[in-house]
């Protein structure tokens, strides 16, 4: 139930169960910034025009892991396909600009690809084919994450668990459209292991070679950053602090004493009064 945007819970109930309950005020020009796992809600105090985006720090990603499994768990499909957005990522290197960064991003890669070479191999020992030398499928778009690649994600979803099939998925003879995830093939049919068949979208060795490049280019931006380091020893910044934004401390102190008004904006009249028309035709 907590899955959908219909649901919300008064923050007294929350607050009695010890639910730790946050509340701001935001105004013009400013930004909030909600954590992962964070339920939230709001509303307008009149006329207003927002924006929410969505945006992730390199940290983020085993954040993404943890919501992927829980959807799965839920058998809730995902937004995106979080497997898409690591491999995609894992793609465009040069936009990798810290060692934190590929090593996050390694780690994840790691971690899918464990799993997924784990299970082929398990599948193919209990009798499930590999097609993929007589089947041809079309390659996993990786230039963008697009409207296009979001439709071709939806006609794989898991029967079971409604995950993704990004790398490869499990197919029957007794359907045409039906898939499961290398985790949940039994639960797709009741047909033997002899009948169904492996689709492979993303090979061993391409997995191994993505993985290998990340890696690489967080060793070349490790060596750069210590190099960096090294020249700057001894080095005095003339910018001053920058421990807070221009304006922080301001915008902190009026959050903290700022009174949300509660009075009507047009009070009630005591006294209504009389109606006045220029109409003087009376119905009988």
């Amino acid at each position: 139930l907590i899955h959908h945007i219909t649901t919300s819970f008064s923050p007294r109930v929350l607050k009695q169960e010890g639910v730790r309950v946050c509340k701001i005020l935001q105004n013009a020009g400013e930004f909030i910034v909600t954590f992962p796992r964070a339920f939230h809600g709001g509303f307008s105090l009149g006329p207003n025009v927002g924006e929410a985006v969505n945006f992730a720090s390199h940290d983020w990603l085993q954040h993404g892991v943890d919501a992927n499994e829980r959807y799965r768990t839920f058998a809730r499909p995902s937004v995106f396909s979080h497997d898409r957005l690591v491999y995609t990522i894992a793609h465009h290197i040069e936009e990798l600009l810290t060692p934190d960064i590929c090593k996050s991003l390694a780690q994840e890669l790691s971690r899918l690809m464990g799993e997924e070479l784990l299970m082929r191999t398990k599948l193919l020992k209990a009798g499930v084919r590999d097609v993929s030398k007589e089947v041809e499928l079309p390659a996993n778009k990786l230039d963008a994450l697009d409207e296009e690649s979001a439709d071709y994600d939806d006609k794989r979803l898991c029967h079971s668990c409604k995950h993704i099939c990004f790398f490869s998925a499990v197919a029957c003879e007794c359907s045409e459209s039906k898939v499961s995830c290398l985790r949940h093939s039994h639960y797709m049919c009741r047909c033997t292991t002899k009948r169904k068949y492996l689709l492979i979208w993303t090979t061993e060795d391409e997995m191994k070679e993505t993985l290998a490049r990340v890696e690489m280019r967080g060793e070349q931006l490790e060596k750069v950053s210590k190099s960096v380091s090294q020249n700057s020893c001894g080095v005095t910044s003339n910018h001053g602090s920058t421990d807070g934004a221009s304006g922080s401390s301001g915008d902190l102190l009026h959050h903290q004493t700022y009174v949300v008004p509660v009075e009507p904006i047009c009070p009630l009249e005591t006294e209504v009064p009389a109606l006045v028309t220029s109409d003087t035709s009376t119905c009988d």
